[in-house]
């Protein structure tokens, strides 16, 4: 056996490789993991040739041949499969379109997942059940790396919707780890204060934003956080730790614990996910990334920022070829991280391409107010972020924060004052600022939507 088909075999085991990788695949050769790759793609592809006639004919009608796509180096003569063309798709041959391979039949769905529908109709996902613990394998390594083990108390802090993003955190931790899983999706905050402690909960698991709320209201509560003895957290879904370390640096300071961050897109899987040493690794056996210029579609240098663009290499249900994620990324690097592994380093998130605004030449992005913004000591954890054209026509750029305490008069002065300042050094544009009042602002249970485009066009 090679040592390719050898990390291919170990790959998706259903017990840990070492106590500190779940995967062999996480510390193999570079060398290794390149030749994993291209044998992945090239079996999907001819996997898809044979079993997709929405992708075959997609790719058919932009002239692309099988003997066209040699090698994963060929992947940009494919053409895009985007959310609108699988939207369309599931309203011309509902309910899934493309979403499933041909021969599958909703006997063979054990999951259904289904996107936001924030910018458009919802897109419906269905899982078999060998794809389903493929998706508990995309994020089961995270969980591991960041001290997961059986005896271990877990609690996934979100309503349990067709949202898959924390779904197969809270199954894997319970089918593959053997973890104690604590449900809880029909209790709100108040009930989880009261509940997670006396139940011994000590891994935490949601979005940045509910989790600053949930400690938030525990201390006002009374609670000591030092006390409820969480070990780590858990993030994912939105603006995170490695995008913007102030969020990180709060939520550590609040909870008293490790921050531990995993991504990925519900029509795939989850992709990246954090280590103690700073990385935030790629799980590349599982999803291909190329980093795109936003205008002219061409790949960018290793390392640079670009359009995130992923292709699936495992999954058989509804695998998606260079899917757009519609995320601006600060691209890959090849280099060795402190904690042993191997996989690519992924630079993390710079914000939805909607939610970046070319603002008088520079290029404006969520992340960066975010940790401008948590990056002083007075500001809450509440903002909101417009674009707006003013009475001249120039474009600008307001955030409305929430202080921490109440201000008046000479400490708003100066409160207003420091963070202009901070967001014109770290955002390279100055951004008017707004303190408005406790309680002003929307509170968010899942992913929150925090910037508005009102600027004319």
């Amino acid at each position: 056996m090679t040592k390719i088909t050898e990390t291919l075999a170990g790959a998706l085991r259903n017990e840990a490789y070492s106590d500190q990788y779940w995967s062999p695949i996480e510390n193999a050769p570079r060398e290794v993991i390149d030749g994993v790759v291209e044998h992945l793609f090239q079996d999907q592809m001819r996997f898809l040739w044979e079993s997709s006639s929405a992708l075959r004919n997609h790719w058919q009608a932009a002239n692309v041949k099988p003997e066209d796509i040699k090698s994963i180096a060929d992947i940009t003569r494919l053409p895009f499969v985007t959310k609108t063309m699988i939207r369309d798709s599931q309203k011309e041959h509902p309910p899934y379109g493309l979403m499933l391979v041909d021969g599958l039949t909703q006997a063979d769905i054990v999951r259904l997942a289904m996107t936001s529908g924030t910018t458009g109709k919802p897109v419906l996902i269905p899982f078999r059940k060998q794809d389903y613990e493929l998706w508990m394998q995309g994020v089961v390594r995270s969980l591991w790396s960041g001290g997961v083990r059986r005896g271990d108390v877990v609690h996934a802090a979100f309503g349990f919707t067709p949202f898959v993003g924390l779904f197969g955190a809270h199954d894997a931790s319970e089918r593959l780890i053997n973890a104690t899983v604590v449900p809880g999706g029909s209790w709100d905050s108040n009930m989880r204060t009261n509940t997670l402690p006396a139940l011994g909960v000590n891994v935490l698991m949601g979005t940045p934003t509910y989790l600053l709320r949930l400690g938030r209201l525990a201390v006002e509560e009374g609670h000591d956080l030092k006390s409820w003895g969480i070990k780590t957290l858990f993030v994912t879904g939105e603006v995170g730790p490695a995008s913007s370390p102030a969020t990180g640096a709060r939520l550590r300071d609040l909870w008293h614990c490790d921050v531990n961050e995993f991504s990925g897109a519900q029509e795939q899987n989850y992709f990246a996910w954090s280590c103690s040493h700073g990385g935030y690794h790629w799980n590349e056996d599982m999803v291909y990334a190329e980093v795109l210029d936003p205008e002219t579609k061409e790949p960018v240098a290793e390392g640079m920022p670009g359009e995130l663009v992923v292709t699936d290499l495992r999954q058989r249900t509804h695998p998606l070829v260079r899917f757009p994620t519609g995320d601006l990324v600060g691209g890959f690097e090849t280099r060795a991280c402190g904690c042993g592994r191997t996989l690519k380093h992924f630079k993390g998130f710079i914000g939805r391409i909607d939610d970046v605004a070319k603002i008088r030449g520079v290029s404006v992005a969520q992340s960066a107010i975010e940790h401008a913004i948590r990056s002083h000591s007075a500001a809450s954890d509440h903002y909101d972020i417009e674009y707006l054209t003013d009475s001249y026509g120039l474009d600008q750029v307001k955030v409305r924060v929430e202080p921490k305490e109440p201000l008046f008069a000479e400490a708003r002065g100066k409160f207003i004052l420091e963070l202009r300042d901070i967001l014109k050094r770290q955002v390279q544009i100055s951004i008017d600022v707004e303190v408005v009042e406790e309680g002003t602002l929307p509170r968010f249970e899942l992913k929150s939507k925090r910037v508005r485009d009102n600027r004319q066009r």
